[in-house]
């Protein structure tokens, strides 16, 4: 075998153990790892327009994203989420729900998309305007796609969120 092919197979044998050996590291886990889902709308993810019951006084040029069943929007004030708890920005989210909160708290329970464990739970109380809105701040403990299914009242819908 000739120096340059014995570098070759050399090179390949390190790389594969770098990325791909034991374990759930390097490009294994990135393969591993769930595709988010997410459902973009509106003017920075533009798919289609910002319904009319989420766009009163709605902040302006922010990706957002759409629950599955369509009865809540988030307007993602990050931009991009992160996990951990990352400041400047927050991962700051508004909801906008379509049914009235009546007085409900948003209840939010996060989880990687595919697991039942970590869960994040979050409550948001029904004290901001104008509209049928939630201000809050969801921090997840690791990068990934997580599903967060929301509740106010008798109300749910869930969607994917990706945390990097």
């Amino acid at each position: 075998m000739s120096p340059r092919s014995m570098f070759i197979m050399m090179l390949v044998a390190a790389l594969a153990a770098a990325g791909c050996g034991g374990g759930r590291g390097g490009a294994q886990a990135a393969r591993e790892r769930p595709v988010c889902q997410d459902q973009s709308t509106g003017p920075a993810g533009t798919h289609a327009p910002i319904p009319a019951w989420a766009s009163v006084n709605a902040p302006t040029g922010l990706p957002v994203r759409t629950g599955v069943r369509g009865d809540v929007l988030g307007y993602l004030f990050a931009g991009r989420l992160r996990a951990g708890h990352p400041t400047d920005p927050a991962n700051k989210i508004l909801w906008y729900v379509r049914q009235p909160r009546d007085g409900a708290p948003l209840e939010i329970a996060a989880h990687p998309k595919g697991t039942a464990e970590p869960v994040v739970r979050s409550s948001q109380p029904a004290d901001s305007g104008p509209g049928e809105i939630y201000p809050s701040i969801v921090d997840v403990p690791s990068a990934g796609c997580w599903t967060l299914d929301l509740t106010w009242g008798s109300n749910r819908d869930s969607l994917e969120l990706t945390y990097l």
